[in-house]
């Protein structure tokens, strides 16, 4: 479950660079701004100190968006198990339902529309995450059809990120059901032999 509750640091231990991180994320779940004074002034450092830990505000929301991903895409696997025979498009259902309504994910969207779409659509750890995910279900479901699908784990992300959170920036809800339906369109391609290699 996601959530958004970080411990108070105890008076007697100094901020690290993950303090910075749960902080952010903590911000972010709350549908508030990431700002670097903000995050610097509660823990107490200054924005040279923060800004060595963390590079960027780009890069630290990257870190966070990556970690939240990866908590509801470990839910959606779990709930892909529960249907072997259409796990991956399962999994994408179960993703789109959990993050589409989100608040925080839509404010940020909404507020920062092209930071936002960079960071959900780019090669950052977003999409990373995903792939990894997606992949882990790949071979476990196709484990002798790997050469096939070399490369479909990347063309489901990057065409579910895009469905879903493109939709969500043009002011429109996406369906769960029909990106569901693409990923299986997806797959059943690339087991055919009917999409072109990963790469070309």
């Amino acid at each position: 479950m996601v959530t958004g509750r970080t411990e108070t640091l105890p008076a007697f231990r100094r901020p690290t660079e993950e303090d910075a991180v749960l902080l952010a994320r903590e911000l972010f779940l709350a549908d508030e701004r990431v700002d670097m004074n903000t995050l610097a002034g509660r823990l107490g450092v200054s924005r040279a100190t923060l800004h060595r830990w963390v590079h960027t505000r780009e890069h630290l929301l990257d870190e966070v968006l990556g970690r939240l991903a990866g908590e509801f895409l470990e839910e959606a696997y779990a709930t892909a198990h529960e249907h072997p025979a259409d796990a991956i498009p399962t999994l994408t259902l179960a993703i789109v339902h959990s993050t589409s309504g989100l608040e925080p994910l839509r404010g940020f969207v909404q507020r920062e529309p092209e930071l936002a779409l960079r960071l959900l659509l780019g090669e950052g750890a977003v999409r990373r995450t995903g792939v990894a995910w997606v992949q882990r279900l790949v071979d476990e479901a196709y484990p002798d059809e790997r050469e096939q699908l070399a490369g479909i784990p990347e063309v489901i992300v990057d065409t579910v990120l895009a469905l879903e959170w493109a939709t969500i920036a043009a002011g429109h809800a996406p369906s769960a059901d029909r990106i569901a339906q693409i990923t299986r369109a997806l797959i059943a391609g690339a087991r055919a032999g009917e999409l072109p290699p990963a790469g070309s």
